[in-house]
C-alpha cells in the first residue's frame, strides 16, 4: 500500500501537536503462504482495506511524540491482527516545521 493519507496531532513540541499535521504512510505485507492464492476468498488474505483503516484509526486517533512510535504503533496492530504477516512501513510527516523547508521527514521500520 502506498501513500495512505491522514492527518495527526504527532510531533516532538507541544506546539507541533497543538495542530493537525499531514501524514503519509507507506506498508508492505510479506506472507510464507497464502492460502487465498488457490481459494481466491479474502477470508484467506490480509484484508487490505481493514489495514488502510486501522492505519487511519491509529494515526488519527492516538498523539505520539515520534513518528518510530507512531510507525511502531501501527506495525504492532497489523502484526496483531495478522499474525502470519511481517510488516515493512514507512511514515512521513508531510512539510515538517524543520530549517531548510524539507517536503517530508520519515521513518522506516521492518519486522
Amino acid at each position: 500500500m502506498r501513500g495512505l493519507e491522514f492527518q495527526g496531532r504527532h510531533g516532538a513540541s507541544a506546539a507541533e501537536r497543538k495542530t493537525h499535521r499531514r501524514f503519509q504512510v507507506d506498508v508492505d505485507l510479506h506472507v510464507a503462504s497464502l492460502p487465498a492464492v488457490h481459494s481466491d476468498r479474502l477470508a484467506d488474505t490480509v484484508d487490505y482495506h481493514a489495514v488502510c483503516g486501522l492505519i487511519e484509526a491509529i494515526g488519527t486517533g492516538h498523539t505520539y511524540h515520534l513518528i518510530e512510535a507512531l510507525a511502531g504503533a501501527i506495525v504492532a496492530a497489523i502484526e496483531e491482527r495478522w499474525p502470519a504477516v511481517t510488516v515493512a512501513i514507512e511514515v512521513r510527516k508531510l512539510h515538517p516545521p524543520c530549517p531548510g523547508n524539507p517536503a517530508f521527514t520519515a521513518v522506516r521500520l521492518r519486522t
